[in-house]
């Protein structure tokens, strides 16, 4: 659905995911509105229900506002809150913590610096079939997370 400005809004299922615990829904942030629009399109296909935040701050806000899906998946390079920073704040909250973290960026180094912050890491551009495994491993089918 877009919205006036011609920008992907959230429709009503995701915005029914505010508060959900336990859902098949997945948390794309990254400031490429390309690579949203790719992520969020190819797991809505898959049955995925997508939430997508520009920065770290908007990420962080949606999820103390109840947002709770079954895997992030994050960018390291991004304006405001980069992801590193989005992760050592997902860390300190015991609500957040517990959540699943993928790195995706198009950083040669993704896969020591997602290393470094506990979670594992791909570059972009990625292979749809591995990310779609990625998150089918985070994302238990008909709801919940792993």
């Amino acid at each position: 659905m877009r919205g006036a400005t011609g920008r992907r809004a959230a429709g009503p299922l995701a915005i029914g995911l505010m508060g959900n615990t336990g859902s098949r829904s997945v948390l794309v942030i990254d400031d490429d509105r390309d690579i949203c629009e790719v992520v969020q399109t190819v797991l809505e296909l898959e049955g995925y229900a997508v939430v997508t935040a520009r920065d770290g701050a908007k990420a962080l806000a949606s999820l103390r506002g109840g947002l709770r899906p079954c895997l992030i998946i994050l960018d390291l390079m991004m304006p405001n809150m980069n992801g590193i920073q989005f992760r050592e704040q997902q860390q300190l909250d015991p609500e957040l913590r517990d959540i699943p973290v993928v790195v995706l960026s198009g950083d040669g180094t993704v896969p020591m610096k997602a290393a470094a912050l506990g979670v594992k890491g791909l570059r972009k551009p990625v292979e749809l079939d591995v990310l779609l495994d990625v998150v089918g491993r985070s994302c238990v089918p008909g709801g919940g997370a792993r």
